[in-house]
């Protein structure tokens, strides 16, 4: 019976940070006009935490919340919207060993820009450290679909 309980918590355990990282690990992107973007997690429980910076300077932060189905065999993130229902997104990882290296949004930035296009109104719950773009897109907070292990926090 211990030997099954042992081998259960560890099938259910899921993939751990590139490093093991007391207080949680930081991820990294650039997307196309040179913003950096950064992702912060502290494991398959607490939200994500999303950010763009400028030039140095921090232009807005959004928090997702993440769950996995039966441990960790899907899993996925709530993005909180203008919308009555959040934005559910599947949340995929790409491992080396049982090391996360990779985060992948597959659609994410896709979906937000979809969405609004069909209505000027839609728009992401983030709170924004700077004054607000007046362009379509610039003004709508929009993590980038991928992003690749930096450190600890």
């Amino acid at each position: 019976m211990i030997r099954f309980f042992i081998a259960a918590s560890l099938f259910l355990a899921g993939p751990a940070f590139a490093e093991t990282c007391e207080n949680g690990a930081i991820f990294e992107a650039q997307d196309n006009d040179g913003n950096q973007h950064v992702l912060k997690t502290n494991g398959l429980v607490d939200p994500f935490i999303f950010e763009m910076h400028t030039a140095g300077h921090l232009v807005w932060t959004l928090e997702a919340e993440q769950g996995c189905s039966n441990g960790i065999s899907v899993c996925w993130m709530s993005v909180q919207t203008t919308e009555e229902e959040p934005i559910d997104i599947p949340v995929e990882t790409v491992q080396e060993g049982d090391s996360i290296k990779y985060y992948v949004f597959a659609h994410l930035r896709q979906t937000l820009a979809s969405l609004k296009m069909d209505d000027e109104q839609f728009d992401t719950m983030a709170q924004w450290n700077i004054e607000r773009p007046d362009d379509l897109f610039e003004s709508l907070a929009m993590p980038v679909n991928v992003y690749a292990f930096k450190g600890c926090r």
